[in-house]
């Protein structure tokens, strides 16, 4: 009887493990940041030491300016070269905002992500930050 009970145990265990395992979603990490006119925001799901799929980032405009926001991802390899991705704007005004969802790849590896929010007028940055850094948790 002990030697079944252990057993049972030992497969319940197993399943209950491979079950956690089924269902556990990639390493994920949220950043915000907020300057005078933009709050942006993201989360990074990381699949590997060189790929995040599903970064989700969130702008919006919160000063009736006249100025357009941006934001954008910036990585950072584990050598700590930083590599700007393309920006996100909005330019239609107070109160607008938006989601947009994309991914990246870099062989050289993604050691941390973080975003930089700006404000501009045209082309003229008037001002931006940047979030702190979250670690990719395959490294």
């Amino acid at each position: 009887m002990k030697k079944q009970l252990g057993r049972a145990l030992a497969v319940g265990a197993a399943a209950l493990g491979a079950l956690a395992f089924s269902v556990s979603p990639a390493a994920a990490g949220d950043v915000g940041e907020s300057i005078s006119g933009a709050k942006g925001s993201a989360s990074f799901y990381y699949s590997s030491k060189t790929v995040a799929n599903d970064i989700y980032l969130t702008l919006t405009d919160t000063a009736p300016d006249g100025h357009h926001v941006r934001i954008r991802v910036q990585s950072l390899t584990p050598d700590r070269v930083v590599t700007s991705y393309a920006w996100r704007k909005i330019t239609e005004g107070y109160g607008t905002s938006r989601t947009w969802v994309t991914s990246l790849q870099d062989t050289r590896g993604i050691w941390a992500l973080r975003i930089q929010v700006c404000v501009y007028e045209g082309e003229t940055q008037l001002g931006c930050d940047e979030s702190d850094w979250d670690g990719n948790t395959y490294y």
